[in-house]
C-alpha cells in the first residue's frame, strides 16, 4: 500500500530541475498507517484496541495534531497555511519577509518589451499574503482550543485560548494590520499599475479585518470565557478597550492622522453600531464556519457595545480642543456625530 521511501523522499542537490512531489509528512505517514496498515483481526471491533493504542501513543505530541478545518476556525492552531506554534512570531517573519520583497518586485519581474501585468500580479500576491497572515493571528482572538479525547484521555476536550496568547495576539493586529501599512504604498510600483485605488485598497482589507475582529460570534466565546474561567480570560471589555487604545492612539498623543487611519477609525466605528443597530444573529455552524450561536440584542454584547461608544465620544470631544490639523479635526467632529446618531437616532 505504501511506499516508505518515496513517501520520506528528500529532494537532492543533484534534482535540481527534476519535478518532484512534495515531501509527505510524519501526521501524513501516521494517517496513512492508521487508516490503512494491517492488523492481523478477524472484524473491525477487533482492531479497536490496536488503532486506540496507536492514538495514546501520539497523543501528547503536537507534531501528530490535527484538529478540524474550517473557513473560520475557533481553534487557531488548525487553520491551513499556518505552520509552527507561535502564529504571531511567524507572522512577524512573514511581514519581514515581504517588506524585503515589495521594493525589489519591479527589478524582479522586468522584461524588455513588456508591460506591467506581472508586476501587478506579484503585488497583489504580497497584498493576498499579508492579509492571510492578518487571519492566522486573528484567529487567536476568542479562540477555543479543541482537542479531540476519548473516556481514557486526561483533560477537556475544550479551553479558551490563554489571556497571554490573545494579548500578544491583539498587539500584532494592532502594528502590523491596523497601523499604516506604509512600506506598502511603494509610489514606485502603484504609479506603474494604476491610475488610483491604493486608499480604497488599504481601507477595504483593513475593514475586512476590524469587522471579523468584532463579530458576534467570537464576541460571544469572549464572554463565556469570562463566565467560565473569570480573570484568567481576555473579555470582551479587553478587546474593546486595546482596541481603542490602538486605533485611537493619536488621542492621547494629539498627533495628527493620516486619511488610512481616518478609515480604520470610521471602520472600528461603523462596526460598533453594525452591532448596536443591526441586531445581528449568529447561527451555530459548527462543522464549517466556526460560528457560535448569539443573539447580541438579548447578550452582553449589546451593553458593552453601548458604553464603549459612550466612552469614545467622551474621548473624542475632550481631545477635540487640541487638535489643530484641519483634517483631523474634521475627522474627529464627524465621528462625534456619527456616534451621535448611533445612540441617539431620534435626536433625543
Amino acid at each position: 500500500i505504501m511506499d516508505y521511501a518515496r513517501f520520506n523522499y528528500v529532494a537532492q542537490p543533484e534534482d535540481k530541475g527534476v519535478d518532484l512531489m512534495p515531501r509527505v509528512g510524519l501526521y501524513d505517514m501516521y494517517a496513512i498507517k492508521w487508516g490503512y496498515g494491517y492488523i492481523p483481526a478477524k472484524s473491525p471491533d477487533e482492531e479497536l484496541p490496536t488503532l486506540n493504542k496507536w492514538i495514546l501513543e501520539k497523543a501528547n505530541d503536537p507534531v501528530y495534531f490535527y484538529g478540524r478545518q474550517s473557513t473560520n476556525p475557533i481553534d487557531p492552531r488548525s487553520q491551513t497555511e499556518d505552520l509552527g506554534d507561535n502564529a504571531m512570531k511567524a507572522s512577524r517573519y512573514g511581514v519581514a519577509n515581504l517588506k524585503r520583497i515589495v521594493p525589489n518586485l519591479i527589478k524582479w519581474t522586468e522584461e524588455e518589451g513588456k508591460d506591467f501585468d506581472n508586476l501587478q500580479e506579484l503585488y497583489n500576491q504580497v497584498l493576498i499574503q499579508w492579509n492571510r497572515y492578518n487571519g492566522h493571528v486573528r484567529a487567536h482572538i476568542g479562540g477555543v482550543y479543541e482537542s479531540f479525547k476519548s473516556y481514557d484521555q486526561p483533560g477537556n476536550v475544550y479551553a479558551p485560548v490563554p489571556k497571554a496568547i490573545q494579548q500578544q495576539a491583539i498587539g500584532y493586529l494592532l502594528t502590523e494590520t491596523f497601523s499604516t501599512p506604509t512600506w506598502l504604498i511603494d509610489q514606485n510600483i502603484l504609479q506603474k499599475i494604476e491610475h488610483a485605488g491604493t486608499v480604497e485598497r488599504i481601507r477595504s482589507f483593513q475593514t475586512t479585518n476590524i469587522n471579523a475582529l468584532l463579530e458576534p460570534s467570537r464576541l460571544a466565546r469572549l464572554i463565556e470565557a469570562e463566565a467560565l474561567t473569570g480573570t484568567k480570560a481576555y473579555t470582551i471589555t479587553d478587546l474593546y478597550a486595546d482596541l481603542r487604545k490602538g486605533l485611537w492612539k493619536n488621542l492621547y498623543t494629539k498627533a495628527g492622522s493620516d486619511v488610512y487611519q481616518r478609515n480604520v477609525q470610521r471602520a472600528h466605528i461603523e462596526r460598533l453600531d453594525y452591532l448596536l443597530t443591526s441586531k445581528p444573529t449568529e447561527t451555530s455552524s459548527q462543522f464549517t464556519s466556526g460560528a457560535t450561536a448569539v443573539n447580541v440584542n438579548l447578550s452582553d454584547i449589546a451593553a458593552v457595545t453601548r458604553a464603549e461608544l459612550k466612552l469614545l465620544s467622551a474621548k473624542l470631544t475632550q481631545a477635540l480642543p487640541a487638535i489643530t490639523d484641519v483634517r483631523t479635526r474634521q475627522h474627529v467632529e464627524d465621528c462625534i456625530e456619527r456616534i451621535k446618531q448611533t445612540l441617539e437616532p431620534d435626536g433625543q
